[in-house]
């Protein structure tokens, strides 16, 4: 079993492909093309039996047509809502498809507390004790957090739909400790 993490998947937003046109090109402006891509993607690397986060925004489509592409989705999906997403999580037959929906998740990876959320903070909790922190919201968009333990997860900043919770702990693991403000 694989842990997986992702962010901003944004099925069926034709204009996310103008908005990010360098980690979307591959789909040649055609929206059904880069649906289809994405599954096919995730579906090669995801067995059933893996977990994966998926830390908002997932799609741009109907309740109806966002629960058939959950659907064909391999893995164990836990939801962390994205601004997009709200609509969504009112739909039962969507919901369905997650094992968990929340807003804000802890989590505890291989002795690595971890904050999950849609949105990247300035400050996490337990920071200043080595906390990581994964988000998406900002496509690849530089906050100058970087030397942190904190890593944009979306795939339009690691150019793969989903990457191994190992690989995004182990990029940020050693990086520097930020101090608490108080």
């Amino acid at each position: 079993m694989t842990t997986w993490i992702g962010a901003d998947f944004h099925f069926g937003h034709t204009n996310i492909m103008k908005f990010c046109p360098e980690a979307r090109a591959r789909f040649r402006n055609d929206v059904d093309y880069m649906n289809e891509e994405m599954v096919a993607e995730w579906n090669r690397v995801v067995w059933p039996d893996d977990t994966v986060y998926m830390l908002g925004d997932v799609a741009f489509l109907s309740a109806e047509k966002a629960t058939e592409i959950m659907r064909r989705l391999n893995g164990r999906k836990i939801l962390v809502e994205g601004n997009h997403d709200h609509k969504l999580v009112k739909n039962p037959d969507f919901c369905a498809c997650f094992e968990e929906i929340h807003k804000y998740l802890e989590i505890v990876y291989f002795k690595h507390k971890i904050v999950l959320s849609h949105y990247p903070f300035l400050e996490w909790n337990g920071m200043h004790r080595g906390a990581l922190h994964f988000f998406g919201h900002v496509h690849g968009g530089q906050l100058g957090v970087n030397q942190y333990r904190c890593r944009d997860v979306g795939m339009d900043a690691t150019g793969s739909i989903l990457i191994k919770l190992d690989d995004a702990v182990a990029s940020v693991a050693n990086n520097e400790i930020k101090s608490h403000t108080h």
